[in-house]
């Protein structure tokens, strides 16, 4: 063995304790294998590890495609003394098993190809312990176990010798035939035998002979003898035990099974065993069946101990995919060693991708510094680590996290661990976003007419002793349409907060909305010449309510005045189509870019973010949207980019 200073915390975590076989895993110099330092070992080989070596059951690990090999404590005693052990630690296992190879080789090779899981009971297969080959017997299970990549890392073996067992077996099986005319040596090989045995004689199950073992199971004394076994033990009842002894003493064949469970009741508490059964009929000297020989090997704490790890292991992968979060896990050098199934999902990527620092590859390169040197201080100084940055999704677009980590410290105050998680907050940043841009857009939009009325005011509170009727005239005109601006925002927000909290009231007539279109053609002002037609069939009346239906054709309307003022003319067109009137204002500008289309109806959403060339909070389509999702119709745009746009809606037919 080449043995090695005690592995760096960043993994020793997984391989503490473990009685004598921890200590020489940890010891044993890996960097001399194919597997390499531990540090490089992958989180599901360490967890398997962690749970063989701190188990009370025999197990017994290859791993990888030399199949190198790891054992626990309790599989220790199988190498016997002058063999095997310790050299099979880190060995290869062709080199270690020679002698065996051509049995194991292809059972080994059924689990690693993704065969089924083997299992054999009471094997023989030969080993070289003691300075000798000894015929050994086992029951085990060869069980595959998964790498992080989702492929079969290596072989399980859970195993448990049992050639005590199948020597005591056959010993019994051997007495039984050569002592069935011996009642007092049989009695001799139930009292003296290290399991539970009984005899039960004839179809009445009348309990004859009872060891103390079994005694101590059912929680009786020797009262017992001579009582039927469904009277001694009225818990069998519903059980399938005393039907299986029924057809054992009138068939003669025997029953045997590994693992049973029983309920047996001791101190009026019915407890759950496990136990290898065997029920052997005895022949009488007429060859006749007259009793049955019980035999129970107690598996108890050795199947729950199996069951507990089972549960546990159950447990954490239940746990680890359904964190609605992405998790990971570091070593202390900030080496990434785990990420859960969702952290996959997301990105899309392997283990071997993301594994030590190809994480830090997945940050939009922007950010990637700034991360980088927040981490680097937080594993210097073990602050807590919380950043906002941009993450590499599966589809390639780069998604807003935040990603948040806490030290792990061991028993001596030192960081072994980092555990960390990243939530996808791309909704709320881009939200934030606009609110911001709202404040800002808001503050200019309101600062310029309220600067321009100011100054109205101030030139006119000069001229009151001596005013000039056409210059007064002027800057009165000129103070009513900054405060009809400052009227026309507060009003969009008002309506905006109505729409928010339910309490937009509709006031529905029917009305024909060629009208309501010739009312808002009427009042709209504008600066340059433009011709607004209207087309379509005229007389089409609607459900709804007419200042709000209103509100909605003259933001249309300015909208197009406004953002395509080069178009000359402006058609609004009325339809019926599918049940409902449609209306749709079309303009002849230069079209809006397909990937603005979708947020249109945005609340606080401006074509133009830069807040320079258009005025406006980013509310009026917003509003629009509302109006007409209350009056149960559909709003929507197209566009092509330098051919102009089609904004409709539709409302009910009156």
């Amino acid at each position: 063995m080449h043995l090695k200073d005690s592995p760096p915390a960043s993994y020793s975590l997984y391989l503490q304790e473990g009685g004598e076989m921890g200590s020489l895993t940890r010891s044993f110099d890996w960097s001399k294998t194919v597997l390499g330092d531990p540090y490089t070992w992958s989180s599901n080989l360490l967890v398997t590890l962690s749970i063989i070596l701190n188990s009370k059951v025999p197990m017994f690990l290859w791993w990888g495609p030399d199949l190198i090999q790891f054992y626990n404590d309790a599989y220790r005693p199988s190498l016997g003394n002058n063999g095997k052990h310790p050299t099979a630690l880190g060995q290869r296992g062709e080199e270690c098993w020679p002698e065996i190879w051509p049995i194991i080789k292809p059972l080994i090779d059924q689990v690693m190809n993704g065969g089924e899981a083997v299992w054999n009971e009471d094997q023989l297969i030969p080993i070289y312990r003691n300075d000798t080959l000894e015929d050994v017997y086992w029951t085990f299970c060869y069980s595959r176990v998964m790498d992080v990549n989702g492929e079969i890392g290596g072989v399980l073996v859970t195993c448990q010798e049992t050639t005590n067992k199948v020597k005591t077996k056959h010993k019994i099986e051997n007495t039984i035939v050569e002592l069935a005319e011996s009642e007092s040596r049989l009695n001799n090989l139930i009292m003296q035998a290290p399991v539970a045995m009984g005899v039960l004689k004839t179809r009445a199950l009348l309990i004859d002979r009872a060891n103390d073992k079994i005694l101590q199971f059912w929680g009786k004394g020797e009262s017992v003898i001579g009582v039927p076994l469904a009277t001694a033990l009225p818990e069998l009842q519903g059980q399938p035990f005393l039907e299986i002894l029924d057809h054992v003493y009138t068939t003669g064949i025997a029953y045997s099974n590994d693992e049973v469970s029983v309920m047996l009741e001791n101190d009026g508490v019915l407890t759950k065993y496990y136990f290898d059964l065997l029920y052997q009929p005895i022949h009488s000297k007429s060859g006749k069946i007259d009793s049955i020989l019980v035999v129970a090997t107690d598996l108890t704490q050795q199947v729950k101990a199996r069951k507990i790890i089972e549960e546990n292991s159950l447990q954490f992968q239940q746990m680890a995919d359904s964190i609605i979060q992405m998790v990971w896990v570091t070593d202390a050098l900030g080496m990434h060693e785990y990420y859960n199934k969702r952290w996959y999902d997301f990105t899309g990527t392997t283990f071997e991708e993301a594994k030590g620092e190809g994480w830090n590859l997945m940050f939009h390169p922007d950010d990637r510094e700034m991360a980088w040197a927040k981490w680097s201080h937080c594993l210097k100084t073990g602050e807590h680590y919380e950043i906002e940055y941009r993450l590499k999704k599966h589809t390639n677009e780069y998604v807003w996290v935040l990603g948040r980590a806490a030290p792990f410290y061991n028993s001596e105050g030192e960081i072994i661990k980092w555990f960390g998680t990243c939530t996808d907050i791309h909704d709320q940043k881009l939200l934030q976003d606009q609110k911001d841009d709202f404040i800002s857009i808001a503050s200019h939009e309101l600062k310029t007419p309220i600067t321009t009325l100011k100054a109205s005011l101030q030139l006119m509170k000069k001229m009151v002793d001596n005013p000039s009727p056409q210059l007064m005239a002027s800057l009165v005109d000129r103070a009513n349409r900054s405060m009809d601006k400052v009227g026309t925002l507060i009003e969009d927000l008002l309506n905006t907060s109505k729409y928010n909290q339910g309490q937009l009231h509709l006031n529905n007539t029917r009305f024909p909305v060629s009208k309501v279109i010739d009312d808002c053609c009427a009042l709209i002002r504008h600066e340059k010449e433009f011709t607004i037609r209207t087309t379509g069939d005229l007389n089409l009346k609607v459900y709804a309510d007419e200042d709000r239906v209103g509100q909605v054709i003259t933001n249309f309307i300015t909208n197009a005045i406004k953002y395509a003022p080069e178009s000359k003319e402006i058609t609004i067109h009325i339809a019926k189509k599918d049940g409902k009137v449609e209306v749709s204002v079309n303009d002849q500008g230069p079209g809006i870019a397909k990937d603005k289309l979708a947020n249109l109806f945005d609340r606080y959403y401006r074509v133009d973010s830069s807040g320079s060339q258009y005025s406006g909070l980013g509310l009026g389509l917003y509003i629009c949207s509302e109006i007409i999702k209350r009056h149960d119709g559909e709003i929507g745009v197209t566009s092509e980019y330098g051919k102009g746009s089609s904004f409709w809606f539709t409302l009910p037919e009156a």
